[in-house]
């Protein structure tokens, strides 16, 4: 029986001089580039589905979300026009060793993990309340744990 292999996107991070934000640049299988800006307090992703085909371009993409970034500082509109334009994630907490992130789409919510091997998981899934997502990812953590306890005694699952 055959198995399929599914390649891990490879990326690296540039911390911006004079900016708090860090830009992440993440290649995938077929080459092309995305970007993600993290800053100190959120994250913000481009809801541009778009990958670039060089890392330059990603990089002048990424240069122009910064620009705009900069010019919203101190604007009280910043975290509503960012959410119009892509994802916003704020950490909630840690949970059993995971981060916990709350990924915002304008009116819905969903979660991101961070494990702390540096796997990233986020849910699929949409709700229409913060709180339901924050718990969803809970329970997918403690389910997580569960099977890799069962792993640890049983050999395989």
């Amino acid at each position: 029986m055959t198995a399929t292999v599914r390649i891990q996107p490879q990326g690296f991070c540039v911390q911006y001089p004079k900016t708090p934000w860090r830009v992440i640049f993440v290649e995938d299988a077929s080459g092309k580039f995305q970007f993600r800006l993290s800053g100190t307090d959120f994250k913000f992703e481009p809801r541009d589905r778009y990958c670039y085909p060089t890392h330059d371009a990603a990089r002048r993409a990424a240069f122009c979300f910064l620009e705009l970034l900069k010019r919203l500082e101190r604007s009280r509109m910043k975290l509503s026009v960012l959410a119009e334009i892509g994802l916003l994630k704020f950490p909630q907490q840690t949970y059993r060793c995971c981060e916990l992130w709350l990924v915002i789409d304008r009116e819905r919510y969903t979660w991101e993990i961070l494990t702390a091997s540096g796997h990233c998981f986020r849910s699929q899934r949409w709700y229409k309340q913060p709180d339901t997502a924050i718990a969803k990812a809970k329970a997918h953590i403690d389910r997580e744990i569960a099977i890799s306890q069962i792993k640890e005694v049983v050999g395989w699952v």
